[in-house]
């Protein structure tokens, strides 16, 4: 399980009692997270949208079948991935390809660290090494990058990524060791250049 503080618990507590006033907080306050998520795992944000939208009416439709309010960000991340699975596997069947273009615009920057005395040449290099990152991200085989944005960005356990994933321990370790590798050599090239 993962710490959660008091508020938190007793949100989701009320919300999966039914309290209304609670699954509305929920949601509003899981939109963000949400939208990062599929963000990493998606390299375009064209469907992104209608993908987070139906994420928050299954949370908003399912919560009250959850047990156990611990078990929540388990739980979230499993509608997340399944949601993202059913869009993969519908885009699929209209004979498009798996494989997204990257979009070269500037859009949310995951490592955006305000410092008052980087110059704008500093900060163009910052933007320029997030797009790499997030590009190296999207451009990992599902089976890698699943596993490595749920602990890096998400900041699950290999536990919980393992329950998810339906994969051993062991296998989401090396997934994840694999995923840090592949991306580092992207990061080691773009250096390079």
């Amino acid at each position: 399980s993962y710490f959660m503080d008091r508020s938190k618990y007793d949100i989701i507590n009320s919300a999966i009692k039914g309290d209304e006033n609670s699954i509305n907080k929920l949601i509003k306050s899981e939109q963000t997270n949400i939208y990062s998520m599929l963000l990493y795992l998606k390299k375009d944000t064209e469907d992104i949208n209608d993908i987070a939208q139906n994420i928050l009416i299954k949370l908003y439709s399912n919560i009250k079948k959850l047990k156990n309010p611990f078990s929540y960000k388990t739980w979230l991340n499993h509608i997340i991935l399944n949601s993202y699975y059913d869009y993969l596997r519908k885009i699929k069947s209209k004979k498009e390809i798996n494989r997204f273009s990257y979009r070269n615009e500037d859009d949310n920057n995951i490592f955006d660290i305000e410092d008052t005395k980087c110059d704008l040449e500093d900060k163009i290099l910052m933007n320029e090494m997030d797009r790499v990152i997030k590009y190296s991200i999207n451009n990992l085989p599902l089976h890698y990058k699943t596993p490595l944005t749920l602990r890096e960005i998400q900041g699950l356990s290999y536990k919980d990524i393992s329950d998810i994933t339906k994969t051993s321990i062991g296998t989401v370790k090396s997934r994840i060791a694999r995923a840090r590798d592949i991306v580092q050599i992207e990061i080691e090239k773009y250096q390079k250049s």
